[in-house]
């Protein structure tokens, strides 16, 4: 008798590098993925060059003049869609976060990937792969045709080396970034894909303009650090209240809003059965 020796088995090290790269296969391979973000683009350009089209007139718009996009300058009137790309880029993310609840794929993650705080780390940078690309396509192709837009009919226009121009656009990237990572944290956290989503665009999209249009002004210093009046500091958004951050303190106080969301998802997946 023969005795076959079967070859030795080697494995490989489970490390944070192969943890994101599995993330982002799963990621590009959903189609869902590419129609989301091809939405966001689409919607943002959209609303852009409609908002331009209306505010020079070659649009008619009810009401007088240019209609709702006359009172605003010209860059925040080519960055109109970006109240509804912020709003899609949110349910996707919290589509990213929840996801695999639903479907019970995340005990295969978790199984694969015992350090569960490495798999908070590479959803957020996967996901942070596919916002990035698709946020500056967005922003840049909404300015270029809203500003290609008023440009041919006289209207004013502003130019990326125009004081401050450049820093929103930049700024709005990281804005859109910021929202889709704050949903994957709150997907994590609250594990239902209706329930981020609601607390995406309810409590962080909707809600404190709400408040900020029926609480007295008092309360505007606390409505200041809510996300997207930190990201008023920095982009085209509108703040919840009247008063604002500088530009420094309104980074830094979203980058806390996404590291709290983000701490808090690998906090729970970490403390609680999957």
């Amino acid at each position: 008798m023969t005795t076959t020796l079967s070859a030795p088995v080697t494995t490989r090290p489970q490390t944070l590098a192969r943890a994101i790269h599995a993330e982002w296969i799963k990621t590009r391979s959903l189609r869902s993925t590419w129609i989301g973000m091809a939405a966001v683009a689409v919607v943002m350009i959209g609303f852009g060059a409609i908002a331009s089209a209306v505010s020079a007139g070659t649009v008619a718009a009810p009401g007088r003049g240019g209609g709702p996009f006359a009172g605003g300058g010209a860059l925040s009137t080519v960055l109109t869609g970006s109240t509804f790309a912020v709003l899609l880029i949110g349910v996707l993310g919290s589509l990213a976060g929840a996801r695999e609840y639903g479907s019970r794929m995340i005990t295969a993650s978790v199984v694969a990937v015992p350090r569960r705080w490495q798999v908070v780390v590479a959803k957020a940078v996967a996901l942070s792969a596919a916002v990035i690309p698709t946020a500056l396509v967005a922003v840049m192709g909404s300015y270029a045709a809203g500003t290609a837009i008023l440009s041919a009919n006289d209207a004013p226009t502003v130019a990326l080396t125009d004081d401050g121009v450049l820093t929103t656009l930049v700024g709005m990237v990281g804005y859109i970034t910021a929202i889709a990572l704050i949903g994957l944290g709150l997907g994590i956290l609250l594990r239902s894909v209706a329930g981020s989503i609601g607390a995406v665009v309810g409590g962080i999209l909707i809600l404190p303009n709400i408040a900020g249009a029926l609480l007295p002004d008092s309360w505007d210093t606390i409505l200041r650090f809510l996300p997207n009046s930190a990201a008023s500091a920095f982009t085209a958004v509108a703040a919840a209240g009247d008063t604002k951050l500088g530009t420094v303190a309104g980074v830094a106080v979203l980058a806390i809003w996404v590291a709290a969301a983000l701490v808090a998802a690998v906090v729970s997946l970490s403390r609680r059965d999957v």
